[in-house]
């Protein structure tokens, strides 16, 4: 039965949102807090899925449970389905205070205290607090729509230190709570924190799932652009047959993902000076953006950029010249910049230097000898001479 009311909860939510209201509807105050809880991870599952709309709705709801929390019966929270819904209510980006307020009420809420109060002191970016109330905790032992909130968090305190351990545990998020929010954001994390341990094949693999699962996430947008850069940052020598293998991956996703990656592989390459792997990258963009389309001319721009340092870097200067500034945007607008500071420095011939005159000659000149000719120069000067005269009568062996 319980399941039967998300529906009707969600289409109230979105039915708010597009009105504009602000007060709940009566309706939404009669659900118990980890009815909410529920909806409120229904609607995290769509935001993963791409759903723009949910995302509105998910702010609605959050409100909507802060104000109903808060309102509760104190003996509400005496049952841990509700208590917990409380505190993933306060992962999930809900008002911290509501929490904190919940934390006071005699008799307690029915949580582990040190599981409510690190997660107040997690949103709350208090670091050293979060990582002393969490990280003891066994995430297995936690029912599991919390427990894998609390491996999210608990790699993301420990990422800077013991990254293994970071990606083990969001391992552990994926498993408990799949399908989900969760998931994704772990997913995620994931990919760039086995891109800085070094490891290419469970990067791609990782890469590859998130592509496969969540390419239309609310949040794709960010993965793609931190996956780029993770790409050239990768200890792959630029031009390595591996690339190819991430190439032949990107390949499998749909038409507007590869055009978005490419790019964003493109760009960076260029920027970070893998100049192989963004003119291979540029040319794939390419052969699936629209002709004429600001895709494509960002594309040539990045093609012609990798190749003015090579052989035919004229040629590459000429695209560069042909590049539509009011179609590739301000950032790219530096970079065009930039790359044509390049093939301008590269064209400009070096003079011939002018051959250096001996002290000798210097000292011709009483005013030029006195204004640099020292002392010590002179006794040089004739000691290379001396040697010079040594040398040319040395017999021969």
């Amino acid at each position: 039965m319980i399941w039967l009311r998300f529906p009707a909860i969600l289409l109230m939510l979105l039915g708010l949102c597009s009105a504009g209201r602000t007060q709940e509807p009566e309706s939404i105050q009669t659900v118990a807090p980890y009815e909410m809880a529920r909806t409120l991870q229904t609607l995290q599952s769509q935001v993963a899925n791409g759903n723009a709309a949910a995302v509105t709705a998910q702010r609605t709801l959050l409100d909507a449970m802060g104000t109903r929390f808060l309102a509760a019966d104190p003996k509400v929270w005496e049952d841990g389905r509700n208590a917990r819904a409380a505190v993933s209510y306060t992962l999930s980006g809900g008002n911290p205070n509501v929490l904190k307020q919940l934390l006071t009420l005699d008799p307690p809420i029915a949580v582990d205290a040190n599981l409510a109060k690190g997660a107040v002191a997690y949103v709350e970016d208090r670091q050293d607090e979060a990582r002393d109330l969490l990280m003891p905790l066994d995430v297995r032992a936690l029912p599991v729509s919390l427990g894998g909130h609390v491996a999210l968090i608990q790699a993301g305190l420990i990422a800077r230190d013991d990254l293994k351990r970071a990606a083990y545990l969001l391992d552990e998020a994926r498993l408990l709570m799949p399908g989900t929010l969760v998931e994704e954001a772990a997913l995620r994390r994931q990919v760039f924190i086995v891109a800085q341990i070094g490891d290419l094949d469970r990067f791609e693999f990782l890469s590859q799932q998130y592509l496969r699962r969540f390419g239309n996430s609310i949040y794709a947008t960010d993965f793609r652009q931190r996956f780029a850069t993770a790409i050239t940052r990768l200890s792959i020598v630029d031009g390595d047959a591996r690339f190819q293998r991430l190439e032949a991956m990107l390949k499998e996703t749909d038409t507007e993902s590869q055009r978005s990656l490419f790019l964003q592989v493109a760009r960076s390459a260029v920027i970070h000076g893998k100049l192989e792997t963004a003119r291979i990258a540029a040319r794939d963009a390419l052969e699936v953006a629209p002709l004429g389309s600001s895709d494509s001319m960002r594309a040539k721009l990045y093609e012609a950029s990798s190749g003015i340092t090579t052989e035919n870097f004229e040629d590459y200067q000429r695209d560069l010249d042909g590049i539509n500034r009011r179609q590739i945007g301000r950032r790219d607008n530096d970079l065009l910049d930039a790359a044509l500071s390049v093939a301008a420095a590269i064209r400009e011939e070096t003079p011939e230097p002018e051959p250096l005159e001996s002290v000798n000659q210097v000292s011709i000149d009483p005013a030029r000898s006195n204004a640099w000719v020292l002392d010590v120069m002179r006794r040089a000067e004739a000691g290379v001479e001396a040697s010079q005269k040594l040398l040319k009568e040395a017999p021969a062996r």
